[in-house]
């Protein structure tokens, strides 16, 4: 045999490794090909050795690829190309996500029947015909957005919709609502985690000063690689949402970087995930479930709430621990993340007008101790000034407090207005003086905890109002002739209900505007302000509506215009914000314009008509009731039954 035919190859034999058989490796044929006659066959090994320089080299040549493919691609062209890059060292883990399908391949739900509220919020389109939005305001079908009850935004905006299509807007709604969809953009190749550092000092300088469900030190730590990071990949999956929610929270113009860092963590998510439970896992599907409603897909977002909930049940995150390996500081850790993901959950509830099914029996765990961080370790007394935790304690307060009304006011049949009062009294009064002195109504706040102790100030009131609108829709829609005279007496607690709500919105208008104008202007004050503002101003504008010569009706415009000036404002930040803008021209553009027809004349729809809108979001269609075995007679019932109690509707 030459010396050719001695030497060895680096891989067996493909018969070889087919068969499991030991191979000896010789060129041109090994022993067993040779003594069974078979094809031998080397393949060359066709790509070099996975090593941490080949993955960088490669890494730099796609991000310049990217470059190159950008600036050639057509303007405007929505390439199926991804514009992030994905690659990035990761404790010498090299991990290949496969892309999701392009956007434009993703197939939309038909147009679903009367009474159907699946959703499909794949696509991410903004402004498109099947719009649904965070706030639950602006959603552009009774349908396909999910459910979205009577406390809804969209439940109130619905009674003044006159669109013949029935979703917020005319058939030819114009260029400014047929934007296309931006596509996520970073200008940027992601090579290292350390590129991730301004996003992660965003996320801890607006966002946490809110909802706390991190430890600022301990994350910093890890992210520094101070101390050892977390195994698994869960912690990546969070790592990336907090630069997502850094991004987008504390951002000062619109961008689709957050978008793309989103992306970063869904690729790092697994169904395997789910097999497991932690405090990590927790508080990556609790800050995932806020984000996507922020970023209008509310309907995943509380996909995504209720996995966090159930495991956080599931590790026992509602219960007081007793043991005696737990640290102070791991059980205020579990007390932070159960109340930010309780609060995270009756605010979204809230918002879409759902079930409040969050638990209350078997649940006790304490409220987090008003602390500073430094201080955790050493058992500390609770500290007599605001700190990252004093929000968070006082929302988890506020909804406990407000869960029974919420109840009361979603299940009919509707509270009278003697029994909303004496609530509203007895336990919004009580949480109100039982505020610490530091963060009541009044109090002045330091700079980085103004946006947060402001957004308690607009929730309550958007609470109020919520509580208190129909008892007003039911006086503005009951007079029985149009010229401003009312033939029916209202007893006193109705007209102090229907003063609570015009004052809560009147003060949301002016509190709302006056933060926008003397603080800073970034995405989480838009998002919120413009959620509280938007709910706030239907209240006028459904008042003007329906009575035009009213003495208020003065008032109702000032608060009408200061509110669009501001959402006008807003809209640089926030797309919805000009939808919002858009919709109260429309329903509320002639009673505002004297040289308009309804100037001096009220709408022309009749109660009946206005209220029939508010049917759907109040109780589930007949429809679905008798799909569901529910009797049609008691349906039609209950909803005659809450007509009845209008004043002055036959």
């Amino acid at each position: 045999m030459s010396s050719s035919e001695s030497t060895t190859a680096e891989l067996a034999c493909k018969e070889c490794r087919r068969r499991k058989s030991k191979c000896d490796r010789r060129i041109p044929i090994c022993v067993l090909c040779r003594k069974y006659s078979r094809r031998c066959i080397y393949e060359k090994q066709s790509r070099p050795p996975l090593t941490r320089r080949y993955v960088t080299e490669l890494e730099n040549e796609l991000a310049q690829m990217k470059a190159v493919l950008r600036q050639v691609a057509p303007s405007g062209e929505n390439t199926n190309s991804t514009t992030f890059s994905e690659s990035v060292d990761v404790q010498n883990e090299c991990q290949v996500a496969q892309q999701s399908p392009a956007q434009d391949g993703v197939p939309l739900e038909t147009s679903p029947s009367s009474g159907n509220w699946e959703w499909d919020e794949r696509t991410g389109s903004a402004n498109g015909d099947k719009f649904v939005d965070g706030m639950a305001s602006l959603t552009s079908n009774a349908n396909e957005g999910g459910y979205l009850g009577v406390a809804s935004g969209a439940a109130l905006l619905r009674i003044t919709d006159s669109s013949p299509n029935g979703c917020g807007e005319h058939e030819d709604s114009g260029p400014s609502m047929r934007r296309n969809h931006r596509v996520p953009n970073i200008p940027f190749a992601l090579t290292s985690l350390s590129q991730l550092e301004p996003f992660v000092e965003a996320y801890f300088a607006v966002y946490h000063r809110s909802y706390p469900i991190i430890h600022e030190a301990t994350f910093r730590a890890q992210f520094m690689e101070v101390i050892p990071r977390p195994e698994g990949n869960v912690w990546h999956v969070l790592l990336f949402v907090v630069a997502a929610v850094g991004a987008f929270t504390a951002s000062t113009e619109q961008s689709d970087v957050d978008l793309g860092l989103f992306e970063a963590a869904r690729a790092r998510m697994s169904i395997d995930m789910l097999e497991t439970g932690n405090v990590l896992l927790v508080q990556a599907l609790t800050l995932i479930s806020n984000y996507m409603q922020k970023r209008n897909k509310p309907n995943s977002g509380y996909n995504y709430m209720g996995l966090a909930r159930r495991i956080a049940m599931a590790i026992g995150l509602h219960k007081e621990t007793q043991s005696r390996d737990d640290s102070l500081f791991t059980a205020e850790m579990r007390r932070r993340i159960w109340h930010c993901l309780y609060i995270f959950d009756v605010g979204a509830i809230i918002t879409f007008s759902r079930p409040l099914d969050f638990p209350k029996d078997g649940v006790d765990v304490d409220l987090p101790m008003n602390v500073h961080d430094t201080s955790t370790r050493q058992k500390p007394q609770p500290a007599n000034e605001v700190t990252v935790y004093t929000h968070l304690r006082a929302q988890a307060t506020f909804h406990i407090a407000t869960c029974e009304i919420y109840s009361k006011i979603t299940s009919p049949p509707f509270p009278s207005a003697s029994e909303l009062t004496e609530a509203d009294d007895r336990l919004i009064g009580h949480w109100l003086s039982t505020l610490p002195p530091y963060f009541q109504e009044n109090a002045i706040q330091e700079p980085r905890y103004r946006l947060c102790h402001s957004i308690l100030r607009w929730r309550y009131r958007n609470f109020r109002t919520l509580m208190y609108r129909p008892i007003l829709l039911r006086r503005v829609m009951a007079r029985s002739d149009r010229d401003g005279q009312s033939t029916q007496n209202y007893d006193a607690h109705e007209e102090i209900a229907i003063q609570r709500c015009l004052a809560a919105a009147r003060e949301s208008v002016e509190l709302i505007s006056a933060y926008w104008a003397h603080e800073q202007q970034n995405t989480m004050a838009c998002w919120y302000g413009l959620y509280f503002l938007f709910q706030a101003v239907l209240i006028p504008i459904y008042c003007l509506r329906n009575d035009p010569q009213c003495a208020q009706a003065v008032e109702w415009r000032e608060q009408i215009s200061q509110a669009m000036s501001v959402i006008e404002s807003m809209s640089r930040l926030n797309d919805t914000a000009s939808r919002c803008l858009e919709k109260i021209r429309s329903v509320c553009g002639p009673y505002l314009d004297p040289s308009m027809d309804g100037w001096g004349h009220p709408t022309a729809e009749s109660p009946l008509t206005q209220i029939a809108n508010l049917y759907p979001l109040m109780w589930p269609t007949l429809e679905i009731a008798q799909l569901d075995g529910m009797d049609a007679f008691l349906q039609e019932s209950t909803i005659l039954g809450f007509m009845n109690q209008l004043p002055g509707v036959e």
